[in-house]
């Protein structure tokens, strides 16, 4: 039993080495897909600057007569920009905010671009490239392949404007508080938040924090989030039927068959660290007979003999059972302690008892 059971620790130990290895591999492609990915933003970001510098010299140049641009394929799509520069290129995991102050639903003001100084709402959240999009803010133009344009849709013009993606950088929180001395309440823009003691949930696996104006310790509340609406079906079923509670634990019988253990884990898998009766039977057999075979060829002392005839007394009497009476009041203990009403043995049990009494 000792050879199964270092077995299938080291089948544990070498999954979780396979398991660590390919997170690191699959890491190490992923830093590489963001590195093409930011030559190709940045390869696009150069041409396009290249071309408006050649667009604006030819106009200063030749004024009237410069060529015009929007003809052709780019008649109804000129001046629009490619939709992979809608978002930043991505930003390394390893650098990437861990807790993020910025939630949406908060309203910020811009700091740089056409939309400077204005105010809205944060709509949307990019982890990966630490930006945010501004509802209805730092509109950009871009071009709508024929093939997008489904057929049932009202609006066929192949340009749409959509919000670009703004740096974390680029945006201060907008948040109204009171003066002390006037009692006056005015919008003020906070230049730096910092979170408060985080507090970790093991069940849900989520974390929570609160957030604060750095040097005055003024907590900013969350914003309000929508309540999600609803819909109520035929097939749904009643709130009371799911809360009803219609089994209670007891120890009289286990909550569940023993078979089930099979079909969550395979009976002959080597991660498997529970075992059948007749199975752990066999293997304790062998266990014991390679034992004796060894003690056999090893020198037996007074005090080893002493220790084994110990042994075997111990095991002669056997392990201890609990009866029926003994399990139902451990029940009802655990019931009163746990709030939880005792349920009463199955009468075939009962019948059992009587019989054998």
């Amino acid at each position: 039993m000792q050879k199964v059971l270092r077995r299938t620790a080291l089948a544990k130990a070498q999954a979780a080495r396979r398991a660590t290895r390919r997170v690191e591999k699959n890491a190490s492609i992923q830093r590489t897909i963001d590195k093409q990915q930011n030559g190709i933003a940045q390869k696009q970001v150069a041409r396009d600057i290249r071309e408006a510098r050649l667009v604006r010299r030819e106009e200063q140049d030749l004024g009237p007569l410069a060529p015009r641009r929007d003809v052709g394929d780019q008649r109804d799509t000129y001046g629009t920009i490619d939709q992979r520069r809608i978002k930043g290129p991505p930003v390394p995991r390893e650098e990437r905010t861990r807790f993020w102050n910025l939630v949406p639903g908060d309203r910020v003001v811009i700091l740089e671009g056409r939309d400077k100084g204005r105010i809205g709402k944060i709509k949307k959240l990019e982890a990966k490239s630490e930006e945010v999009i501004v509802d209805g803010l730092n509109l950009v133009d871009i071009a709508i392949p024929k093939w997008m344009i489904k057929d049932e849709e009202p609006d066929k013009r192949p340009v749409r404007s959509i919000e670009a993606a703004l740096p974390l950088s680029s945006v201060r929180l907008v948040h109204p508080l009171t003066d002390a001395s006037t009692g006056q309440t005015r919008d003020v823009i906070v230049k730096t938040l910092v979170n408060g003691r985080v507090w970790f949930d093991r069940h849900s696996g989520t974390q929570r924090w609160s957030r604060y104006i750095a040097g005055l310790d003024i907590k900013i509340p969350w914003p309000k989030k929508e309540a999600k609406q609803q819909s109520e079906h035929d097939v749904d079923t009643l709130r009371a039927e799911v809360e009803a509670r219609t089994w209670v634990p007891t120890l009289l019988r286990p909550p569940m068959p023993p078979s089930v253990i099979d079909e969550l884990r395979n009976k002959f898998s080597r991660f498997r660290d529970r075992h059948d009766p007749e199975y752990i039977a066999a293997k304790t057999a062998e266990d014991e007979a390679e034992r004796e075979q060894q003690a056999g060829t090893a020198m037996v002392t007074p005090l080893k003999e002493a220790k084994r005839r110990a042994r075997r007394e111990r095991k002669s009497v056997g392990k201890g059972v609990l009866s029926t009476d003994m399990l139902e009041r451990i029940g009802e203990v655990m019931a009163r302690n746990g709030r939880v009403s005792p349920v009463p043995p199955p009468q075939g049990s009962q019948q059992q008892e009587a019989a054998a009494s």
